[in-house]
């Protein structure tokens, strides 16, 4: 064999070795890429519901103690009403007269030493309670706090209830019986039905001693559950919240749960996702991923042995790298979260389906745009200050919640963060955003803020939002003495015979009536607020007493003329209204509230329908 022929065989077997690693090394890099990716992309999905399981968690921690501590100081008003009493005491009637909140339990009951129920709210034949856990652990002592069984099937109602009680000591200390009421356990779960879970989504409610006061899978209801060796108590055992993957013990159903122990109860919140639910989408993508990489895989070696056979390696280098390109710009079109490019200049230069997809508009809608277009105009201004800092290089990136209007109009909320990409000398070549959709977790901030501040009948104002602005105009009556306001307390009057008479169905449409009057007639700065039951408080900034008086005097008239409606009937109302002025000298707006009472007190004393001030 001669010189150049078998030069020409080593350098075509050299070709064809480097053609070999090439095409080795891009399909593992390619498949090295993929898996990455996958990994990155499954773990930030499972970071995802993690996040929004611990926020519902959160949600339904507050909720639950929220509730329970309303349920406590239910019982401690009747024990100390029962000791004052005795069993003189009406419980029925501090319902109806709204003193007792008894739209939350079904049953509220004293049960005597002997385990016999001696007072309740509804009617009952001899019930002897003294085989009940609630009952022989108060007659067994200890301290003197709520205690909260497990789910029984109660005796009175004969319906599934969690009875919450409070142990009633004599004057010498001993044991003188139990004030006890009873909730339905599936009020716990209801606070969730509305939450995006999924259909196999779980919520429960457990207590120390590892039995579910409920349980809620999907729409299915289970009570008195035994989960003392779950995995859940288990985690609960180690750290008082956290999250975890439960492995689907009870049925079959693998989850990733966020639980909360509850502050001073001994209670435990959780919330969960299957993990098919959360991971579903993704695996579905992943297995396309796996074919079109196989194909593509493939199809890298076909060109292998084409460019063996051509000897045009770098013809085919080429086209390798446009493939490989490619397969990166699948990458960024494929991503879970909106990405976009802009320039310098701020204007749309690449965007992926994703965001396209939270907007709303195509693709060539968005190229060329300014990056302000789609923000809300309230938030542009903030929106500015971002660019001057990431060219100086004061910061590397900018995160911050924004709005954005969406082509059909409407808003979504976002986390946006913002970083200025650089070519390998430092030079700025453009901005690149990321954006993922929050507009769910705002409505659901919105609608605990909602809860915590509306008087859920009637939709105005509650006792602590209308004290709190109370608290605040009577700041400035002290500050501006020349600046006069007034505080009126109003009384339906005979409203127990609304509900004894038509039900408290009628009743509550009748506050729910005169609600509205009240809150279309009073101005802007001026505030009212449902304090309980059937009483009502309104407050008139910048009134002396002489115009609240006939101001008082207009809605009195008004509501007197204008009867409640309820199912085809029509409810008389009438209301009595004390007035008192808002003073600067008063220690607090309590004082005000109490001669505004006084002056109630007087116009009901005085025949009712009837305005009454307090000179």
């Amino acid at each position: 064999m001669t010189p150049a022929p078998a030069h020409g065989l080593r350098r075509f077997a050299d070709i064809n070795l480097a053609i070999g690693l090439f095409s080795a090394l891009l399909i593992a890099g390619l498949w090295f890429y993929l898996m990455s990716k996958h990994s990155a992309d499954r773990q930030e999905i499972i970071s995802a519901a993690v996040r929004q399981n611990s926020n519902l968690a959160v949600a339904y921690e507050e909720h639950v103690v929220r509730t329970l501590k309303g349920f406590d100081s239910t019982l401690l008003f009747v024990r100390h009403e029962y000791r004052s009493l005795g069993r003189a005491m009406d419980i029925a009637r501090y319902i109806a007269e709204g003193v007792v909140d008894g739209q939350l339990f079904s049953i509220l009951s004293v049960v005597d030493e002997h385990g016999d129920i001696v007072l309740s709210n509804r009617r009952f034949e001899p019930t002897n309670y003294a085989d009940r856990e609630f009952f022989q652990v108060h007659r067994s002592g200890g301290a003197d706090l709520l205690y909260i069984s497990r789910p029984v099937l109660g005796r009175v109602s004969g319906n599934w209830q969690v009875p919450m009680s409070r142990r009633i000591s004599k004057p010498d200390g001993s044991f003188g019986g139990v004030v006890v009421l009873s909730v339905d356990p599936g009020y716990f779960a209801r606070f969730y039905q509305k939450s995006d879970i999924g259909v196999l989504g779980l919520v429960t409610l457990v207590g120390f001693d590892g039995i579910a006061r409920v349980r809620r899978v999907g729409g299915e209801l289970s009570f008195d559950i035994d989960m003392t060796k779950s995995s859940l108590m288990r985690q609960r055992a180690r750290n008082e919240h956290g999250e975890f993957l439960s492995p689907g013990g009870f049925d079959d159903t693998q989850r990733f749960v966020s639980y909360r122990t509850l502050p001073g109860y001994p209670l435990v919140v959780a919330v969960g996702v299957a993990e098919n639910e959360v991971l579903g989408e993704f695996r579905r993508s992943r297995y396309r991923d796996y074919v079109m990489v196989l194909l593509i895989s493939l199809i890298i070696a076909a060109f292998s042995a084409m460019l063996v056979v051509m000897l045009a390696r770098q013809k085919r280098a080429q086209e390798a790298l446009a493939n490989s390109e490619a397969r990166f710009r699948g990458a960024f079109e494929q991503a879970a979260i909106g990405m976009a490019h802009t320039s310098l200049d701020r204007r749309y230069l690449q965007v992926n389906r994703r965001f396209c997809e939270m907007l709303g508009y195509a693709p060539e809608e968005i190229i060329g745009r300014p990056a302000g277009s789609f923000t809300y105009p309230e938030d542009r201004e903030a929106d500015n200050s971002y660019r001057r800092k990431l060219l100086a290089g004061e910061v590397d990136s900018v995160a911050a919640e924004k709005r954005y209007v969406r082509k059909d109009g409407s808003l979504m909320w976002v986390n946006r963060s913002v970083s200025l990409v650089r070519d390998a000398w430092g030079q700025p070549l453009y901005f690149l955003r990321i954006v993922e959709n929050i507009t769910e977790r705002k409505k659901l901030e919105s609608e605990l803020r909602e809860l915590a501040s509306t008087d859920m009948l009637t939709g105005i104002p509650n006792r602590r939002v209308f004290i709190a602005r109370l608290e605040e105009e009577h700041a400035r009556v002290r500050r501006f003495p020349q600046q006069p306001a007034a505080v009126l307390m109003l009384d339906l009057d005979h409203f127990k015979k609304v509900n004894d008479t038509h039900g408290h169905p009628a009743g509550d449409s009748v506050l729910r009536h005169v609600a509205e009057l009240i809150s279309t007639r009073i101005r802007a700065v001026d505030a009212c607020g449902r304090l309980g039951g059937e009483e009502f408080s309104i407050l008139l900034t910048g009134a002396t007493l002489p115009a609240a008086a006939e101001f008082a005097e207009r809605l009195r008239r008004g509501i007197t003329e204008s009867p409640a409606v309820y199912e085809g009937m029509t409810l008389p109302v009438t209301v009595s209204i004390g007035i008192a002025a808002l003073r600067a000298e008063d220690a607090s707006s309590d004082a005000a509230l109490l001669r505004a009472d006084r002056a109630l007190y007087r116009a009901k004393e005085s025949g009712r329908d009837r305005v009454e001030v307090d000179a």
